[in-house]
């Protein structure tokens, strides 16, 4: 396993996800390679036939990425990890063709996607999804048609398909740490705003539920905004601008990812006094936190980990393979920053995220357990 930067790798708890059930993550440490515990799965389904020889992949597969938004720098920096990842597996002659096109938040765009890579004759199709249920019958399409779908980053999606498989994050553990470290940092009592997502992504609705079932043991925390920020600094500090001149107290401010550096701008901007504003791992906000924040300033800083991109190759492949049993379900971790982490990320890129990075291997011994 690599390591890039991150010193502290939360694993994904147990915790089943009603949507699809859970699968099994077994992890290790980016920095020592010590064992993490992991969630205990249901167990691997049998090999699937995906119309491929075992262990043969004949000329290199042909592999399709559908991405519902690359509108900001950790869909960017996904769909680096993936084209990384296939660039190496093309030079071994595993991949022939690696093709990412982007959905730009249009469910129909995506089935419609979906459906072109069957056509073209993919061997296999990885998914980042704009909705839980508008790809259903896509993704079944693709199965009918022996060519396995791999869900990423913003799954689950409801699919009984035979060859549909999923990577996704435990989101709800990964706001709840966020969501909780706010709470308790304002006292376990105030005001807090919530930063959301795209609405009707699977993300953002589970990220959703991690912050509800937190709050419901801080009867004394509010909700006083929720606000759709598509992930983009941008729109956050556009919509928060409009926000906060309405609201007289903010104490705390929980967010999903690439939007916590435009939150601070935009409290400074208002000339309000800065809450607690959890943090999501981006070079623009770590920076921040290291270099220019208020002498004492304390936070936490939580994100997904954008390396699923090449997770999802290596998965890909393997599943062609033949040779590895490929759980339906499997968990990626996720990562944290803390106080005593920060000073190592204050010469990042404005738009890199603080992740850790693993290789094909790792994803072999710790997500098809």
């Amino acid at each position: 396993m690599k390591k890039n930067k991150i010193l502290a790798v939360v694993l994904s708890a147990a915790i089943a996800i009603s949507l699809t059930g859970c699968g099994n993550s077994g992890g290790k440490d980016a920095d020592s390679g010590t064992a993490n515990s992991g969630s205990a799965g249901s167990g691997s389904e049998e090999l699937k036939d995906t119309g491929k020889k075992e262990g043969e992949s004949a000329t290199g597969y042909k592999i399709g990425l559908t991405n519902s938004f690359n509108g900001n720098s950790y869909r960017q920096q996904m769909e680096a990890y993936a084209q990384k990842a296939a660039d190496e597996l093309t030079e071994s002659g595993e991949i022939s063709e690696f093709t990412i096109v982007e959905a730009n938040n249009d469910a129909s765009k995506q089935v419609q996607q979906i459906e072109n890579f069957i056509l073209e004759g993919m061997d296999a199709i990885i998914i980042d999804p704009i909705s839980a249920t508008a790809l259903t019958g896509a993704i079944q399409e693709a199965s009918d048609a022996g060519i396995p779908c791999i869900i990423i980053n913003d799954g689950p999606v409801e699919s009984d398909a035979e060859l549909c498989y999923q990577i996704n994050f435990d989101t709800i553990a990964q706001m709840a740490t966020l969501t909780e470290y706010v709470c308790e940092a304002i006292g376990g009592s105030g005001k807090i705003i919530e930063l959301r997502g795209t609405a009707g992504a699977e993300f953002d609705n589970i990220a959703h539920e991690g912050v509800v079932q937190t709050l419901e043991k801080y009867p004394d925390v509010e909700v006083v905004a929720e606000v759709y920020t598509d992930w983009t600094g941008s729109k956050a500090q556009s919509e928060l601008a409009s926000v906060l001149p309405t609201l007289d107290q903010v104490d705390g401010v929980v967010t999903q990812g690439g939007d916590s550096y435009a939150a601070v701008q935009a409290f400074e901007s208002a000339g309000m006094e800065l809450p607690v504003i959890g943090g999501d791992n981006r070079g623009y906000f770590l920076k921040w936190w290291a270099s220019e924040a208020p002498e004492g300033y304390d936070t936490l800083s939580v994100s997904s980990n954008p390396w699923v991109g090449a997770t999802g190759v290596y998965v890909a492949c393997d599943i062609l393979s033949g040779q590895y049993e490929i759980p339906k379900d499997m968990v990626h971790p996720f990562a944290v920053v803390e106080k005593e982490q920060v000073q190592d990320y204050k010469d990042m890129d404005d738009e890199e995220i603080g992740t850790p990075t693993f290789d094909r291997e790792w994803v072999r011994e710790n997500l098809y357990q």
